[in-house]
């Protein structure tokens, strides 16, 4: 029995690096403000986030290598001190798939502006969705987001910014009672696919990143009302 609320289910061609030890040789990861100094660890630079997307890539075909299912659930958004997350399982029945691994949703979490660059454009605005496998190996899934030029909201950041004024500071939070992601508009978007890291301390590196190349678009009031927090 499928839990209440819509079903969100995508499945999406896939955009590979076919050899990637030479894209992290040959650009250094983007710099960004969450992110002031670089991994130090063994083989620095080699499996780094963020990093420029080539937006003259060519998709391959998905054959079972990326999908995602997500419900209407409850999310908790919390204060951090250095970030704003959402804990937000999707729905007990929810999954992002990865070449036949499953991992469960976490979280998702914003960045303003975006961290990953396509073709060497920064967007004003990237939200991330973070998933776990049952051994706790991490994958990530991108979504960028640029000013609609009508100025429209978009609603499912309406949703996620609708008691933000209620996070002031550090371990403020408040509960969403249903986060419905059936209006973020993926199903026509190919997606980047590359092993990177975290792109906050400890910078840990063997994270599955999937950037959708299709951009969302936000209203300035609500880039406003992000950057207020």
């Amino acid at each position: 029995m499928s839990p209440p609320g819509n079903a969100f289910h995508f499945s999406l061609n896939v955009i590979r690096f076919p050899n990637q030890a030479s894209i992290f040789q040959a650009r250094k990861p983007v710099v960004c403000p969450a992110k002031p100094t670089l991994y130090s660890g063994p083989n620095p630079l080699k499996g780094q986030s963020p990093i420029d997307l080539p937006a003259s890539a060519k998709p391959v075909a998905n054959t079972g290598n990326f999908s995602v299912v997500l419900h209407t659930a409850s999310a908790v958004m919390s204060h951090e001190g250095y970030i704003v997350k959402a804990t937000w399982s999707g729905g007990p029945d929810s999954h992002l798939t990865l070449s036949g691994k499953v991992y469960k949703s976490l979280q998702l979490h914003p960045h303003a502006p975006s961290e990953h660059t396509l073709g060497g454009k920064q967007y004003p605005f990237e939200v991330h969705f973070v998933h776990a496998d049952k051994d706790k190996n991490l994958a990530v899934v991108g979504i960028f987001f640029d000013l609609d030029p009508q100025d429209k909201p978009n609603p499912f950041l309406t949703q996620v910014f609708s008691q933000f004024d209620q996070l002031t500071k550090p371990g403020d939070n408040f509960t969403l009672a249903a986060l419905d992601p059936s209006s973020l508009h993926v199903r026509n978007s190919n997606v980047f696919r590359y092993s990177g890291s975290l792109t906050t301390e400890p910078f840990t590196e063997g994270v599955e990143w999937n950037v959708l190349q299709k951009v969302h678009t936000l209203s300035k009031a609500q880039l406003k009302q992000w950057s207020n927090v």
